[in-house]
């Protein structure tokens, strides 16, 4: 195993990477797992399942599941109006397609907020993700900035959104305000109620909001592509995550995590098990089953049609055949590396994770750069889930 992705990792540009293989039999899991580079490029320490990465967008498959215990508990609903909880939420204009802000005439729930239909969209620095946006006048550019809608440096979005809630797709900043209605309605932070509720009975030893001094020399370092089609990697001035959150008091659910591969495949064994692990049950079958029932829309990502550097090349990871349940993503590509059905979600410095309850077997890649979707590494991707999945 794990020859056609040596082979790959030994002729292309990719600094480091983490591959897992799981499987499960019966009750147990046999996995099997191979680093290539060094864990910081170019000192003399090997990389190895212990080191820590940027999950970014894996961040939200664990705020989901969180989101998701609350539910069982009683204490959200996926169906009441959020704005029960987050009353700003219900204030947050919605862009018409004549370029109109105009008061929500339905409320967004928590489901639209993990299904990613709630109609807000990524509009961060390095993120701008709809076309929507970026055909607005510098008139309408300008007025949303000052008026504090736009902003280019908080990841909790303040608008506008793009649609009325359930009416449609947008991938964005949605699992970032159920973080915040989990934090609400728990008492804790976002941190200490994963920590407490999730890492912990799971044996997640390095899995975090806030990197513990100790543990930062483990942190992976995050790299950008120079150039489309540079061979060069270099490395970002970035220790934690490239963006700042201390005037903030909330945990971003959406991307703020930074976990290990053998941290993160606990996780994912607890997926495959639809919810337990280790005698711990994360949450039941039921909620499991909810989580990974297909939505109503194609994931039409819009940024697929315009080339983002940051966010890589049409028609990989991204298959617009694919659809979003809650926090995770449901494959019916055919022709896809992973069978129809595989559960799958990645993150924006390039990791991924799929598994498939039928053929019982996952796979795991962690690599920390941009962009996300980059050819060499989503070649990698390819090789190694065909031959997890053969």
């Amino acid at each position: 195993m794990f020859e056609k992705i040596k082979k790959l990792f030994n002729e292309n540009s990719v600094k480091n990477c983490h591959f897992i293989y799981l499987k499960k039999n019966d009750d147990n899991f046999v996995s099997n797992s191979i680093s290539f580079g060094k864990s910081h490029w170019n000192n003399e320490d090997d990389l190895n399942g212990d080191h820590i990465f940027r999950l970014m967008s894996m961040s939200k498959p664990i705020t989901a599941l969180a989101a998701m215990q609350l539910v069982e508990m009683g204490k959200l609903n996926l169906d009441s109006p959020a704005e029960e909880i987050l009353p700003e939420l219900a204030n947050i204009p919605v862009l018409t397609d004549d370029n109109r802000l105009v008061k929500q005439t339905k409320s967004i729930t928590l489901r639209h907020l993990m299904s990613h239909t709630s109609g807000f969209a990524y509009n961060s620095l390095m993120m701008i993700t709809s076309k929507k946006f970026r055909g607005l006048s510098t008139f309408m550019k300008l007025y949303l900035f000052i008026k504090g809608i736009v902003t280019y440096i908080y990841p909790f979005s303040k608008g506008p959104r793009l649609f009325e809630a359930g009416t449609n797709f947008k991938y964005g900043t949605g699992l970032g305000f159920v973080g915040m209605m989990i934090e609400k309605v728990s008492g804790q932070s976002l941190e200490e109620y994963c920590k407490e509720n999730i890492f912990n009975p799971l044996n997640m030893t390095n899995t975090f909001f806030t990197i513990p001094k100790e543990k930062k020399h483990k942190i992976v370092p995050l790299g950008i592509r120079q150039g489309k089609k540079s061979k060069v990697i270099r490395k970002m001035p970035f220790v934690g995550q490239p963006y700042l959150r201390f005037w903030r008091k909330s945990y971003y659910g959406g991307t703020e995590i930074f976990s290990s591969p053998n941290d993160f495949a606990k996780f994912v064994q607890c997926l495959m098990n639809k919810g337990s692990f280790n005698g711990h049950q994360i949450i039941s079958e039921l909620s499991f089953n909810e989580m990974v029932k297909p939505g109503d829309f194609d994931q039409m990502f819009e940024r697929d049609d315009n080339y983002n550097f940051l966010m890589g090349e049409n028609g990989r990871i991204k298959n617009k055949m694919n659809r979003y349940g809650l926090g995770l993503t449901i494959s019916f590509d055919p022709n896809d590396s992973r069978p129809v059905g595989s559960i799958a979600h990645g993150g924006a410095a390039c990791t991924f994770f799929s598994f498939n309850l039928e053929k019982q077997k996952g796979a795991l890649i962690f690599s920390n750069f941009y962009p996300y979707n980059d050819k060499e590494w989503h070649d990698m991707v390819v090789a190694f889930e065909k031959e997890v999945y053969a």
